[in-house]
């Protein structure tokens, strides 16, 4: 033994036996702990999913946009509803990018992380459909979204309200094997002419990003991509000259002569 350790006092000499004693005992309290972090996690779900008012509350309210939050029960989604009156743009301003071809080119100046879009079947004036397929890219370890929308513009003949819903119609193509195909998303814009010109801009953002995209994130990104959405990204987009000169004749716009 070597002089140093004829120094130590007892209570400095290694104890190896103490030592596996106490990773025994963590190693008891994982087991334990583990299996009830499930049960909690499985537990706080299943009454998330029980909850909600089934009602829209209000989550915030500035710079002129309002922004509404609804928890259905049965449901693990949240629904986000924002609302806006843009004096800025006519009626045939916010409905032009819908019908933009263009935006094939560079369609990640609309959508952050875009890949990709392309129109399936192009804008039909009878019907009001048109069949498109964004490719959006998502960070790791999520593999890209495809959404393949069906497209359905309609116009009330009596109020002038013009409705847009980008509905999911996911078997209209054969499946992509390197991305997840959104299931579920009913988005809506409805646009409601003002008498002093304004459109009064409503937005329902309601999907599923699936996958096993976290739905807790989706939650709480939601309302925050629909505030954006109206307080930053419609602005910037319909200031381009290409949409504030649009005109269509399939469109009654009662807010032209303001413009």
């Amino acid at each position: 033994m070597s002089k140093l350790e004829n120094t130590l006092p007892p209570a400095a000499m290694p104890a190896p036996a103490k030592r596996f004693s106490r990773l025994r005992r963590l190693g008891k309290a994982l087991i334990y702990a583990v299996p009830a972090l499930a049960l909690l996690s499985v537990l706080g779900n299943w009454l998330w999913m029980l909850s909600g008012s089934n009602r829209w509350e209000l989550q915030s309210d500035a710079d002129g946009v309002q922004v509404y939050t609804m928890k259905t029960p049965g449901s693990s989604a949240l629904r986000v509803r924002g609302i806006a009156t843009m004096k800025q743009f006519s009626l045939s301003n916010h409905i032009a990018p819908f019908l933009d071809e263009s935006i094939q080119n560079n369609c990640a100046e609309w959508v952050q992380g875009c890949l990709g879009y392309r129109i399936v079947q192009p804008w039909d004036p009878r019907s009001g459909s048109i069949v498109t397929l964004w490719s959006v890219e998502l960070f790791p370890p999520f593999t890209p979204r495809e959404m393949l929308l069906l497209g359905q513009l309609r116009q009330d003949s009596a109020t002038g309200v013009v409705t847009l819903e980008n509905i999911a119609a996911p078997n209209k193509l054969p499946p992509n094997d390197n991305r997840v195909r959104l299931e579920h998303m009913h988005n809506v814009f409805r646009y409601t002419p003002q008498q002093d010109g304004a459109v009064k801009v409503e937005v329902l953002y309601d999907m599923d990003m699936g996958g096993g995209f976290p739905q807790w994130a989706q939650n709480l990104m939601a309302p925050m991509v629909v505030r954006q959405m109206l307080t930053k990204d419609i602005p910037r987009q319909l200031n381009q000259e290409k949409y504030r000169k649009a005109r269509f004749g399939f469109l009654a716009d009662p807010t032209l002569a303001k413009h």
